[in-house]
């Protein structure tokens, strides 16, 4: 026996499916864009890590020139000068838009007193230092610097 259909009852099943559709296509979207707001905001955070270390890298290297010009060269108070990295931009260590600051022990350079040089990069939030070890001759020329980054 062949039933009659009511025209009221053919879209029954429709509306739910459409509603689970659209909920499931909504929280794949969000997802989506919560992961890529995400991936952003790290890449974000490693490039700046990576400009503070090549900042604080510039620092130490500005350092090592003015030692090698003269060799007596000290700065040992923290973060006696600062180097604005950004082009056009001033007080970039202020506004923590990119710097470099740098220290130099009043060490003389000898074997058992090496000069010390601490620089730091700086950018927004991410601060990366770099130590130098700089051991001098005593005609006043650069025989060694070791490099290491420091962690603290």
């Amino acid at each position: 026996m062949i039933t009659k259909v009511n025209q009221s009852e053919l879209g029954f099943a429709t509306l739910p499916t459409i509603m689970a559709l659209t909920i499931l296509i909504l929280a794949v979207v969000s997802g989506m864009a919560a992961w890529t707001v995400s991936e952003s905001l790290l890449a974000l955070g490693q490039q700046q890590a990576q400009q503070a270390y090549l900042y604080a890298d510039a620092g130490a290297k500005d350092a090592l020139t003015r030692i090698a010009r003269a060799a007596g060269y000290t700065c040992a108070t923290t973060d006696c000068y600062q180097i604005d990295m950004i082009d056009g931009a001033e007080n970039g260590c202020s506004t923590n838009n990119g710097c470099g600051l740098v220290t130099v022990s009043a060490a003389d350079g000898s074997v058992g007193n090496p000069k010390i040089i601490t620089s730091k990069g700086r950018v927004k939030n991410n601060l990366r230092r770099i130590q130098v070890d700089v051991l001098i001759s005593t005609n006043g020329e650069i025989t060694s610097a070791s490099w290491q980054e420091l962690n603290n």
